[in-house]
């Protein structure tokens, strides 16, 4: 698939999940990359530079000080479980923030602009089977934050002729995840032999998307010398339910044990994600079953105590 050169990259968020994956992975490459991110925290290999995208200011300088040909903005509130109490400062990072750096992008006549969205957009009232034209629904200020900001990213493409794409995300996990979830801590339960509650159904469907799939989407849609959408699903496809889940946990793990406190289907949502418009145009299909996933981000928090 033909590709353009990603150039000098930014990559914003660069101390949270995403961000940092994408860090490695460019350094590996021997691509040159400039990582940005909130000014305390932990050190970064490589150029690092302090940004708030909240502040337009910051954002400006952050942008004119350097001559980028992509940017990959992955700086933003992390999940519908974060700042839940806070949903005002949700939407300054989500959508005001991604509004500077499109403004920015656009000024400075950024090359590639790849926004990390959300599957969060389209809540629990929509169909079974969701793709890219699906009107979206979201449940809370989380997802209408994301919508938000995708819209501000279709306004600049479509009057201003920025080269952007939005990528909605599905449930990402793997080694180096910062922000707690019920999976990271199953696997350190199942590590303990200790017993586990889950509040949910067996039935309740997830959508797992192990962290090196996300990266090679995120690139994908960099490298793409052609998008023909604004907006592409990469996720892991079919979900699978939390029953499922237990089940590939304890092919490898027999010792994990699992209780669930939920009842009922509780299958609201969706249950799939189509990706044949992202295995077109990006070339992108999910690589990493959640099986071999569960493994390694197991392994890796069994590493993290040695």
């Amino acid at each position: 698939m033909p590709q353009r050169p990603l150039g000098r990259v930014l990559v914003t968020g660069a101390r949270g999940f995403i961000g940092a994956a994408l860090i490695e992975r460019l350094a590996r490459e021997g691509t040159v990359a400039v990582g940005s991110d909130l000014a305390s925290g932990k050190p970064l290999p490589g150029d690092f530079r302090p940004c708030d995208i909240t502040d337009q200011s910051q954002v400006d300088r952050l942008v004119d000080g350097d001559e980028f040909d992509t940017i990959l903005h992955c700086g933003a509130v992390s999940g519908p479980m974060v700042m839940a109490d806070r949903p005002l400062e949700i939407w300054r990072i989500n959508a005001m923030g991604t509004a500077y750096l499109l403004e920015a992008a656009r000024r400075r006549r950024v090359g590639r602009f790849v926004l990390c969205s959300t599957t969060e957009i389209f809540g629990s009232r929509c169909g079974p089977r969701i793709d890219e034209d699906t009107p979206p629904s979201p449940d809370g200020v989380y997802g209408a934050s994301k919508i938000a900001a995708e819209q501000a990213m279709t306004g600049y493409v479509r009057e201003h002729g920025l080269d952007a794409v939005a990528l909605r995300l599905s449930w990402i996990y793997g080694p180096g995840r910062i922000t707690p979830t019920m999976l990271e801590q199953l696997l350190r339960a199942s590590l303990d032999g200790r017993p586990f509650e889950i509040e949910s159904s067996p039935a309740e469907v997830t959508h797992y998307l192990y962290i090196e799939d996300v990266v090679e989407g995120l690139l994908a849609a960099a490298r793409a010398q052609r998008l023909p959408r604004l907006t592409y699903n990469i996720t892991a496809g079919a979900g699978q339910t939390l029953e499922q889940v237990i089940s590939q946990l304890r092919a490898f793990a027999p010792e994990t044990r699992v209780s669930f406190t939920g009842q009922g289907p509780h299958a609201t949502g969706p249950t799939s994600f189509d990706l044949n418009l992202a295995a077109r145009d990006l070339g992108y299909r999910p690589r990493i079953p959640l099986v071999e996933g569960l493994k390694r981000y197991r392994d890796a928090l069994r590493d993290r105590r040695t």
